[in-house]
């Protein structure tokens, strides 16, 4: 059970991940698993988080005077980073599962970048139609 205010939430990622690299550090130092496998397991579980959270991008409400275009066109705009978020954070976690652990970090970020690349359009078009707004006096 996650809980829903973002603080809360943001806190139990936080010691979910702290609590896995204790665990997955005992395991390896009594040597039940390599160190390869503690770098897999957790980038699977980073893609994984990125996965979750691009999922919730545009299914959370935002009130109408924070928005910064109309309506319709902030949702696709929310649903266009959602998506770029989801196939980065799957094109991270499938690295991770399943490409060698020599090249795996390399084609995970090459894989999640493009993504964040989007996203950081749309953050820039978003800011900028607001001041555009503003400066309209609209």
């Amino acid at each position: 059970m996650i809980p829903n205010h973002p603080i809360r939430r943001a806190l139990w990622i936080a010691a979910i991940y702290l609590l896995m690299s204790v665990v997955l550090h005992a395991l390896r130092q009594r040597g039940l698993v390599s160190a390869g496998t503690v770098v897999r397991l957790t980038g699977m579980v980073t893609g994984i988080v990125v996965l979750v959270a691009a999922n919730a991008i545009p299914k959370r409400l935002v009130p109408l005077a924070r928005l910064s275009c109309d309506p319709a066109r902030e949702q696709a705009l929310r649903r266009l980073a959602g998506w770029a978020l989801v196939l980065g954070g799957l094109g991270y976690t499938l690295a991770y599962a399943l490409a060698p652990i020599a090249i795996a970090g390399k084609l995970a970020n090459s894989l999640l970048a493009p993504a964040g690349i989007v996203v950081a359009g749309i953050m820039v078009y978003c800011v900028w139609m607001r001041v555009s707004a503003r400066r309209r006096g609209t």
